[in-house]
């Protein structure tokens, strides 16, 4: 068999009850579609690995994180076994809908990472109060730091093209929620064309204050990093020397 067109990541932490519905959000959402499903069961501690021992197809691949490591990390995994031309990144808690997966990849003909916006004219976005206040001012923040001028970088559905994805991953380093804003901040970085797509989203949980206290952490590695060091910069040329003119060593 030929390598798929498309490969879809799914980061998975106890979603046992989420699962199932989630692979048949995709299934249907890629009907017609050559891609593969891969979910990463980051250390759930539910019966996540149990639900996913019972799926009979050969589109989806399963790998195990023994101990929960954090979302970008399971990212970064599934990332690993990506065999397709593009990369959908996408949620398992099913609060995203999926259903214009198909869009974003065809989008990808004309740009380098297409991301799921809460900001989009077009999207629809329901959460509790707190934590869209929380979202905005935490984008403020991204935007001040890190120099991404787009409307938003956390929803959890982005599709790139894999060749970018490989070596923006190769370079990460959060291993929890604010991967998405330093794979970004790389993808600006390198001068990708990026653009922002609308989506549907429906969350119901609460961030707590570890959570909130954890990510400004990360961005403010991700901005010294970037700005102050030029890890990445560093990192990326030595690996891909044809980047060398973009990063300006």
């Amino acid at each position: 068999m030929g390598k798929p067109l498309v490969s879809i990541v799914m980061p998975a932490y106890n979603v046992e009850n989420d699962i199932l519905d989630a692979v048949e959000m995709v299934r249907k959402a890629m009907a017609g579609v050559d891609y593969e499903l891969i979910i990463v069961n980051d250390g759930s501690i539910d019966g996540t690995r149990r639900v996913l021992e019972g799926f009979r197809d050969d589109r989806v691949k399963i790998v195990d994180h023994a101990v929960n490591l954090g979302k970008g990390a399971a990212v970064k995994t599934g990332v690993k076994h990506a065999d397709g031309e593009y990369v959908v990144i996408l949620d398992a808690d099913r609060d995203i809908d999926a259903g214009n997966i198909r869009r974003y990849i065809n989008a990808l003909k004309k740009y380098d990472v297409i991301i799921g916006s809460k900001r989009h004219p077009k999207s629809t976005y329901q959460a509790p109060l707190l934590r869209k206040i929380l979202s905005i001012g935490y984008n403020i923040l991204v935007k001040i730091l890190l120099g991404i001028r787009i409307g938003d970088t956390q929803t959890g559905l982005k599709a790139f093209k894999t060749k970018h994805l490989k070596t923006i991953m190769n370079v990460i380093v959060v291993k929890r929620y604010s991967w998405d804003a330093e794979a970004l901040a790389i993808a600006n970085m390198l001068k990708l064309k990026i653009a922002e797509a609308p989506v549907h989203i429906k969350q119901r949980k609460l961030f707590n204050i570890k959570d909130v206290l954890r990510m400004l952490i990360e961005v403010m590695g991700i901005t010294y990093r970037l700005r102050i060091i030029r890890w990445y910069q560093k990192n990326i040329e030595r690996e891909n020397p044809q980047y060398k003119q973009i990063l300006k060593i």
